[in-house]
């Protein structure tokens, strides 16, 4: 299964490993689809989260936590740059 969001699956993969590679890619597509849909287009960072996700190296819920804080931390440089001319 190849997408234009993620490497392909590495040819040396037994059945089992293939299933769930390819299992973990429909569920990352699908949640970056979501996130799509909800108006924020996936960056570079987090096209990377999801390929480690996807890769086996990280759980879901860690890369969602990861693309969390980082929207986290680019929210706060965003408010520092609208905030930085106003009186406080």
């Amino acid at each position: 299964m190849s997408t234009p969001n993620f490497k392909p699956m590495p040819q040396h993969l037994n059945d089992d490993q293939r299933k769930d590679w390819a299992r973990r890619q429909r569920t990352a597509e699908s949640t970056l689809a979501i996130q799509t849909l909800g108006g924020t287009e996936p960056n570079e960072e987090t096209l990377a989260y999801f390929q480690r996700y996807v890769s086996g190296e990280i759980t879901l819920a860690q890369a969602i936590a990861q693309v969390r804080e980082q929207m986290a931390q680019e929210h706060a440089a965003f408010r520092q740059y609208l905030n930085r001319g106003s009186i406080t």
